[in-house]
């Protein structure tokens, strides 16, 4: 499991299934991700309303009985802007069936999934690469030299 110091990110799994949700905490875990579970959508609104933080991602299943991962991201987008999702499917003909094109930071995954898998598509999803930035590497802005803010490097 990550300590505080090195959580990079806080990724939302929501899932009807509690056993998947338990299965994807495990595989993010210890990639430095702090994970939040919900087994619904209305639990993962109560979640997010309850901190005072925002999620970084959004990992949902896209066919859920009470509310679908498509209705939970539109409703999170609603006080948290730019929130990166990644749906989970088995049923990846329903997903373009339905949806003629994802919205910017939307991306998916089909089931059945993989801990290599999961970890590669978070990664991606969140940093523009496999390798997630580590945060030891992180430069202190005080050491930066400084610029008039026109010029370049």
């Amino acid at each position: 499991m990550a300590t505080a110091s090195d959580i990079r990110s806080t990724v939302l799994v929501v899932d009807d299934e509690p056993a998947l949700v338990a299965m994807v905490t495990r595989m993010l875990e210890p990639h430095g991700h702090q994970i939040l579970t919900a087994t619904s959508g209305p639990e993962a609104i109560a979640i997010c309303a309850a901190r005072s933080q925002p999620v970084d991602l959004l990992l949902t299943d896209l066919h859920m009985p009470e509310m679908t991962g498509r209705a939970l991201a539109t409703e999170l987008r609603k006080t948290q802007l730019g929130l990166k999702v990644l749906y989970l499917t088995a049923h990846c003909d329903d997903l373009f069936g339905t949806l003629t094109l994802l919205e910017p930071h939307e991306a998916f995954i089909e089931k059945p999934i993989s801990a290599p898998g999961v970890r590669d598509a978070v990664a991606l999803h969140l940093y523009g690469t496999l390798t997630p930035p580590t945060l030891s590497a992180a430069p202190d802005a005080s050491a930066l030299p400084s610029r008039a803010p026109n010029e370049l490097p």
